[in-house]
């Protein structure tokens, strides 16, 4: 009986203590007319009716970046592009998702989209 308590008291704080493990990694490439996009783009997830960002990152030298989101479902990616925030509902989930964006002008306007 004592061993079964110490096993489901182990195991709750596992859980406890590893919220990652519910966390759901968003990643991939951006690109403007067919070429990475500069080191140093900023890029943050919001989740809907937030203003705090779930996560944040820079793009590399490849136009690469990675973000962590704590959370499944929907959630807001913002790209701040030559001073212009771009933005682009994506979903988290338990497992990686990639999301390679394009930077487009339409009209004389940025816009974001997916590859």
């Amino acid at each position: 009986m004592r061993s079964s308590m110490i096993v489901i008291a182990s195991i709750a704080a596992i859980s406890a203590f590893s919220t990652s493990a519910f966390a759901g990694k968003i990643f991939g490439d951006i690109t403007v007319d067919g070429k990475p996009v500069a080191a140093g783009i900023k890029i943050k997830v919001t989740r809907p009716g937030s203003s705090a960002a779930a996560d944040s990152a820079v793009t590399d030298k490849f136009g690469s970046y990675k973000l962590l989101v704590k959370e499944e479902g929907k959630t807001t990616l913002t790209l701040l592009y030559e001073k212009q925030p771009l933005q682009l509902a994506v979903f988290s989930n338990k497992e990686a998702t990639r999301y390679d964006l394009v930077v487009e002008k339409k009209e004389g306007k940025l816009t974001l989209r997916r590859k």
